[in-house]
């Protein structure tokens, strides 16, 4: 029995606590020896992002954004047939025969019985035809004697008369999920007595300018993405002429994340910059030097503890303005929860000689003319030099991929739009 406690001769020791792993990003697609190819750079930037939450919203607010359900009619639309003219609702029999030379007289009566043999009863546009009726005279192509309307000109069943289902029958869907919506689409979904769908919210973009401590330069890129941003849909905030230490650039980029689904910042972008050096206080960042022409240099991060996307773009006007069509414009889309990500692309004939570079995209400035009947692309300014003057001129961007094409003067070449 002892009487005393004593201690074990073997010390415990408590069992190591695993240590948690720092947070990284996921590894970046490979370099090639002019930098990571634009395709797979997109691709990962796209696999970052997530888009926006859906929640119901009234169609106004909704407008221009993809929803997120299928709407099926529980019935017919319109759910009735619907005098499209004000005039007088009649049954075709009993015109038959009725034409330019001759005349009709029906009966006008105030009882909605147009089922009756020779009657008319008036209607306005919009109302549900009186029962019998098929068709309606507009009020300028009959003329009313007491309660005798003579129909002098000839009359077929279905004129002016819009029919139970010829918009939407039962069970068809009004609107797909995936399909934007827009001022048609919300008339058709009133027709049906809905004011409200799923949807996704316009993503919120704050787009900031690190100037520098170069007075002279003037901030001409905060405006040229903001608009475009919001051309393509987004709800936008611009603060302009972001400088200062980095304490207070950190600050200013901090103060945004609360209003921000994505922050897109323009400023220097090289190694030793304050930009990319600050941004990497803040959370999780890859730089990167893209295969692509103008453009290349970009960084991307993953900032906030709402883990809110960052985009560093070059602080050049046509510089930002093709990384914005190249991998700005797809995230706002992905953000969006927009089924189409990338521009379409057309074909038109080039106005001029072209050359890639192989292994690069090359972006190309164009205006688009119709000669002879066919769409033509001309090139604008220099490739390696484009102006911004060049930029306002243009109406589409010119794609040359990775083979490094040589496009003689009235081949084809793809082109993206810019309609905004």
């Amino acid at each position: 029995m002892r009487l005393f406690k004593r201690r074990s001769d073997v010390p415990e020791v408590s069992a190591p606590v695993a240590a948690e792993a720092a947070p990284v990003l996921p590894d970046p697609p490979a370099d090639t020896h002019v930098g990571r190819r634009v395709a797979d750079q997109r691709d990962y930037l796209l696999s970052l992002v997530h888009p926006l939450p859906a929640f119901g919203m009234y169609l106004l607010d909704a407008w221009g954004t993809a929803v997120c359900e299928e709407i099926i009619a529980d019935g017919n639309l319109p759910a009735a047939d619907l005098a499209v003219a004000s005039g007088y609702a009649v049954r075709v029999d009993d015109l038959q025969g009725l034409d330019e030379l001759g005349s009709a007289k029906l009966r006008v009566r105030d009882d909605a019985a147009a089922f009756k043999v020779g009657s008319a009863v008036q209607v306005r546009a919009g109302q549900p035809l009186p029962s019998g009726a098929d068709a309606v005279i507009p009020l300028d192509d009959a003329a009313l004697d007491g309660s005798t309307l003579s129909v002098t000109h000839p009359v077929r069943s279905g004129d002016h008369v819009r029919w139970a289902g010829s918009e939407v029958r039962a069970g068809m869907p009004i609107i797909r999920s995936g399909e934007r919506l827009d001022a048609r689409r919300s008339a058709l979904l009133a027709l049906a007595g809905i004011d409200r769908v799923l949807a996704r919210p316009h993503p919120r973009v704050v787009v900031l300018s690190v100037v520098g401590d170069d007075p002279a330069r003037a901030d001409i890129e905060s405006p040229l993405l903001a608009a475009a941003f919001k051309a393509d849909g987004a709800q936008v905030w611009r603060v302009s002429n972001a400088s200062g230490t980095d304490r207070e650039l950190r600050d200013t980029i901090s103060d945004q994340l609360i209003r921000a689904d994505l922050v897109v910042v323009c400023g220097d972008l090289s190694d030793e910059a304050q930009l990319p050096r600050v941004v990497a206080s803040m959370g999780l960042v890859d730089m990167a030097d893209v295969a692509c022409q103008p453009g290349g240099r970009m960084g991307f991060a993953i900032v906030g503890e709402d883990e809110i996307p960052l985009l560093m773009l070059p602080n050049e006007a046509v510089e930002a303005y093709c990384d914005y069509q190249l991998f700005a414009r797809p995230l706002l889309r992905k953000l969006m929860g927009a089924p189409v990500i990338t521009r379409p692309m057309v074909d038109y004939l080039a106005g001029g000689e072209l050359r890639g570079r192989e292994g690069i995209v090359s972006l190309r400035l164009g205006a688009v003319r119709e000669e002879q009947g066919e769409k033509v692309v001309v090139p604008l300014g220099k490739p390696d030099h484009p102006r911004l003057s060049d930029l306002v001129s243009a109406d589409a961007l010119i794609v040359l991929d990775e083979t490094g094409p040589v496009i003689s003067l009235g081949e084809r070449v793809g082109c993206w739009l810019l309609n905004d």
